[in-house]
């Protein structure tokens, strides 16, 4: 039986959805879920199917709607309610309409041509979904008015669940302002077996980041790095993603409100790892270790010639790079930091590694 996540050209909700019925799935199930997308719908598979009398009261269901690293809070961060309330509220909500109807909703997703109506039900977060931005709140003088962006209930729900679990939250700091970016992996062939799990790779440390642009680079860096681990120890790449959803969340006077979102392409990236799981490292690594030395006092500059390496990929972006990490290297207050920083780069900078950015680009 296939499950469909008709797209509705709200990006962040669509993909938010999509992990949301793959959670849903897995807990009602306890086994793996195949999720894919095929252009027009986020198609999921489940190994078997939960029975009409199943409930959501299980262990594994309490655990995932209880759980601190699941990201409820910044779901709702741009609502104007006090933080400690949201849990209590707007969570027990998600709970409640999950719980009462997801054998309605489960009966709606298996047609194909399910479609979500917009416009009524509940108000999307500007957490979940950058197209949220409300802003104009009554009528000008012009008689224009911005309508709250609403969608039916269960699928708010579904959404919410989706990405407080696999989304993820950075604070990063740009023009003398912080604020959180919303990071959310568009899944191509995926395998969901465990939340945890799933976490796990979608998660990885953050550093210290000088941009939204940087800190999106370094994810999807380290994302590719996760899956190309998985890849080798499997002998082939089991998992793909298409690209990564980013959005930032400013402080706009007492409320909070979301940006304009973009997408990173991580196909070259996935080819080369695809292609090469084992010989790939050299590059991955040698990227995470400029984006992490970038994140040092005196080297800002080399934190945003990486980044314009994996947003661009071409030969001006990987010469800056090179440049500017030679450079970078040279100056006494860096080596003081890492005696071994110039031996390492060195290593990492080789005639492999070359070769390698050579393939992505060639991919891009």
């Amino acid at each position: 039986m296939q499950f469909f996540i008709t797209k509705t050209g709200l990006d962040a909700f669509d993909v938010a959805r999509a992990w949301g019925l793959a959670v849903l799935l897995n807990v009602l199930i306890e086994e793996e879920v195949k999720l894919q997308d095929f252009g027009w719908a986020f198609i999921l598979q489940p190994a078997t199917l939960a029975p009409e009398d199943a409930k959501l009261a299980g262990l594994g269901w309490r655990t995932l709607i209880k759980a601190e690293d699941v990201r409820w809070q910044q779901v709702f961060m741009t609502l104007r309610k006090k933080q400690e309330k949201l849990s209590e509220e707007e969570v027990s909500q998600v709970q409640q309409v999950l719980e009462s109807n997801w054998q309605s909703l489960m009966r709606e997703l298996r047609q194909p041509n399910n479609a979500v109506t917009i416009g009524q039900g509940k108000t999307l977060p500007g957490g979940l979904e950058p197209s949220a931005f409300k802003s104009l709140r009554h009528d000008t003088k012009a008689s224009y008015g911005e309508e709250q962006l609403r969608v039916p209930e269960e699928h708010w729900a579904l959404a919410c669940l989706g990405m407080a679990t696999c989304g993820t939250y950075r604070l990063s700091r740009e023009a003398g302002q912080s604020n959180w970016l919303a990071l959310l992996p568009i899944p191509q062939s995926v395998r969901f077996n465990y939340f945890r799990d799933v976490q796990q790779l979608l998660r990885p440390h953050s550093i210290r980041y000088r941009g939204v642009q940087n800190a999106a680079t370094h994810y999807a860096v380290q994302l590719v790095e996760g899956l190309r681990r998985r890849a080798a120890a499997q002998g082939s790449l089991q998992d793909q993603f298409s690209a990564v959803l980013y959005f930032t969340l400013f402080g706009a006077g007492q409320q909070t409100k979301p940006s304009q979102g973009s997408q990173l392409n991580l196909a070259p990236l996935m080819q080369l790892v695809q292609d090469d799981p084992h010989g790939s490292e050299v590059v991955l690594k040698w990227l995470d270790y400029c984006f992490r030395l970038g994140a040092t006092e005196g080297a800002e500059d080399l934190a945003l010639a990486a980044t314009e390496l994996v947003m661009r990929w071409d030969l001006d972006a990987y010469e800056r790079l090179v440049r500017v990490l030679v450079r970078v290297l040279g100056r006494e207050q860096v080596k003081r930091k890492s005696q071994s920083a110039f031996r390492e780069v060195l290593w990492r900078t080789d005639f492999h590694a070359i070769h390698k950015v050579m393939e992505v680009m060639y991919y891009a």
